[in-house]
């Protein structure tokens, strides 16, 4: 079953309404009609009556008589002169317009008196038969279905313009709705009223722009979480990478030593290299399982005192600058960063313990600001730069000293925040540039 529209449905209801009111309207009009028709038909023999006798009035009998009898032969209305006799009874003449069979036909009478000439009286009668229900229906017939026409057209009218004005905004709200549906960004329900339907759009408008928004804001967090599943594959690739180099070669030394094989007897000294290796790996493992938790916090930023944090960690590694006899210098004032303060503070960490570890004896290590950049320098040979720019890009040779490990994750979580970084090399220093996220100023 085709199902009606709603245009239809309004523009139908709407015409029936108007029908059913012209069709009541000119019913009342035929039955109210001989009623009013029949005491106007009264009110107008009267007024003739009075004309006639008005006109009459100071004429000798004969001439009364004769303009009466004139008048009746050329007008509906009989005029005659009560008689005597005809006190008390009504005679009716031979040529008066009366249909005694039909049971709708009514007589009016109407009595003036006028003076004569000689100074006598004279009583006139004026008579009219009028048949109530033929001359009402010829008169409807003239001009009702006229005025039945005219009021259907008015109607179909009516109703097409109320029906195209209620549905007309119903229509574009569907039309911009299925548009919408699409994901269009620039298309708005124009809003050209202030009543509930100009409320409606105003209210789809707002719930469309919000859920642009939270699209967007799904968009931009699946694209980070595809960014940071893509960065865990990485990491987990170079860290397995890191970790079986130091896991075969401790699995070599226990191997040896329990053989006894060669220089391997001396189970003290390579127990003590032995328990190195564990401790690079024990470091690693809690670089991966740091870099884990950042992850689940990456969003939660605030303000950060750049100098505190990075004074506060040169304390931490203050006893092993002291054994390799280095200076350490923090020129930093008030600068501050707006990052999360784990990611912060595990960049930091590691930065700070590469630049000492890889210094040279005696050198400087020194942190600031140049030309709006955090910076870290520390004094090396060429060398020790080759070693810790190949482990920062990951390639580091597994026969060094230190495996890279956290210069690659600082690399992952500077990339991963989309924070530019460079190097500067010179013949006995290393620069490592970064721009950290500034606060905002009010």
């Amino acid at each position: 079953m085709k199902r009606t529209g709603l245009f239809t449905k309004i523009f139908l209801y709407t015409f029936s309404v108007f029908s059913v009111l012209v069709i009541c309207l000119h019913l009342a009009i035929y039955f109210l009609f001989p009623s009013t028709y029949l005491s106007h038909r009264q009110e107008t023999i009267g007024q003739k009556a009075t004309a006639i006798a008005q006109s009459l009035d100071g004429q000798d009998r004969e001439r009364i008589e004769q303009v009466l009898e004139l008048y009746s032969q050329t007008s509906d209305i009989k005029g005659a002169v009560k008689g005597e006799a005809t006190e008390n009874k009504l005679e009716v003449s031979e040529n008066l317009p009366l249909d005694t069979n039909s049971q709708t036909t009514s007589l009016f009478i109407e009595e003036r008196e006028v003076k004569t000439s000689d100074g006598g009286t004279m009583t006139l009668q004026f008579l009219a038969s009028v048949d109530l229900q033929k001359e009402a229906e010829q008169i409807s017939l003239q001009f009702l279905p006229y005025t039945l026409l005219a009021s259907f057209m008015i109607s179909l009218l009516v109703a097409y313009i109320y029906a195209r004005t209620i549905v007309a905004p119903i229509l574009e709200i569907k039309r911009v709705t299925r548009r919408m549906m699409d994901l269009d960004a620039q298309v708005r329900l124009r809003v050209d009223s202030k009543d509930e339907i100009g409320d409606l759009k105003e209210q789809i408008n707002s719930l469309y722009q919000h859920l642009l928004t939270v699209i967007a804001d799904l968009h931009e967090k699946n694209e980070a979480i595809l960014q940071l599943e893509k960065m865990k594959v990485e990491f987990l690739r170079g860290a397995s990478h890191e970790l079986k180099t130091p896991l075969a070669s401790l699995k070599i030394l226990l191997e040896n030593m329990k053989e006894n094989i060669g220089r391997y007897k001396d189970r003290d000294h390579y127990l003590g290299v032995s328990l190195g290796i564990v401790d690079d790996l024990s470091h690693h493992v809690l670089q991966i399982l740091s870099l884990s938790s950042v992850q689940e916090l990456r969003d939660q930023k605030e303000e950060i005192a750049l100098f505190d944090m990075t004074q506060s960690l040169l304390n931490d590694y203050e006893l092993l600058a002291k054994e390799r006899q280095l200076y350490l210098q923090n020129t930093l004032s008030k600068q501050k960063v707006y990052m999360n303060p784990s990611v912060m503070k595990l960049i930091l960490s590691n930065l700070i313990s590469n630049a000492i570890k890889h210094s040279s004896i005696g050198g400087l290590v020194q942190i600031g600001e140049k030309e709006g950049s955090f910076f870290i320098e520390n004094s090396s040979y060429p060398e020790e730069q080759e070693k810790l720019v190949q482990s920062f890009s990951g390639n580091a040779n597994r026969k060094a000293k230190g495996s890279g490990m956290g210069l690659f994750v600082v690399k992952s979580l500077l990339e991963h925040e989309k924070i530019a970084y460079n190097f500067e090399l010179k013949d006995s220093s290393l620069t490592f540039f970064i721009d950290f996220p500034k606060v905002a100023k009010d």
